[in-house]
């Protein structure tokens, strides 16, 4: 038993690494999965990197394996190297959980392997690093990971907006009282404030009308209201202040102009605009009632 979880189980852990580098390196995958496409996405580099990374971890366990077999260094040392691959493995795995609709079948055989390497190898050991592995998990469950979903799901109004901003209960009220269906979408959801940020966008409520292959995208209140009480006027307000905007843009009075920008770019993601079209999503909490503060 010994010799299978310090030698053996190793040797065809490497083997199953190398196999899916191999593929991938030929435009091919041992996983044919959405999630392993998506575990890829979720890295800063090529996901062909970690696979190199594996490998020498598979090897690292090999060597320090067989000099365990042969008691040439201690034991401790073997399961400190199959324990610490246990919990990058973990973070990996645990952070894709939540991040990815699907799991990569690949990621899930190569923690399969890890987990047999060191249950075989010593349960005791086994039982130690899996309340480690648990609490990684665990933690990672308490962070906003963004998990991508699709929010406009067909034709209609869709609103941006928090249950304790005033603006938006103002435009809320508009459309419950004109019968205007709408799906509301929190704040609150990291996703949601990524999409505003992109946007550049510092305050809500944010409309966004989909219809067929076109979205409409409006902020503010009152230009969200008027876009309802009189839509061809909203449009050529939209378009003259779009055209404004990139006028006042192009010009700069000295220096000045240019250090009262930045700084009231600052100060919109938090307060508000300086127009009051909006609530700073930014400063946002459940135990606000004026968000304009």
């Amino acid at each position: 038993m010994k010799k299978i979880s310090f030698i053996v189980l190793p040797i065809l852990f490497f083997i199953y690494i190398a196999v899916e580098t191999y593929l991938k390196l030929n435009h091919s995958s041992l996983c044919h999965t959405s999630g392993c496409q998506l575990a890829g996405a979720l890295l800063r580099f090529d996901s062909i990197y970690l696979n190199f990374i594996g490998m020498a971890s598979a090897i690292a366990i090999i060597l320090v394996g067989i000099l365990s077999y042969k008691e040439k260094i201690s034991e401790k040392i073997f399961f400190l190297v199959v324990g610490a691959s246990l919990l990058f493995e973990t973070i990996m795995l645990g952070y894709q959980f939540y991040a990815s609709p699907e799991m990569c079948v690949f990621c899930m055989g190569v923690y399969a392997f890890l987990l047999a390497i060191l249950l075989l190898a010593s349960p005791k050991y086994f039982a130690i690093t899996m309340i480690g592995a648990t609490s990684v998990f665990v933690s990672l469950s308490f962070l906003s990971i963004s998990t991508p979903k699709p929010y406009l799901s067909g034709d209609g109004n869709y609103l941006i907006q928090s249950e304790n901003c005033g603006h938006c209960r103002k435009v809320k009220e508009y459309m419950h009282e004109h019968d205007i269906k709408f799906t509301k979408i929190d704040i609150e959801d990291i996703e949601a404030q990524n999409f505003a940020t992109f946007l550049n966008f510092k305050t809500i409520p944010i409309l966004l009308v989909k219809e067929a292959d076109t979205i409409k995208i409006i902020n503010g209140d009152k230009d969200i209201i008027n876009s309802f009480k009189n839509p061809a006027q909203s449009m050529m307000h939209n378009i003259v202040g779009n055209i404004m905007d990139k006028i006042e843009e192009s010009i700069t009075v000295g220096g000045s102009e240019e250090e009262s920008s930045g700084t009231s770019s600052t100060n919109d993601l938090f307060n508000g605009s300086e127009e009051d079209k909006g609530c700073g999503f930014a400063t946002l909490d459940k135990l606000e009632t004026d968000c304009t503060k």
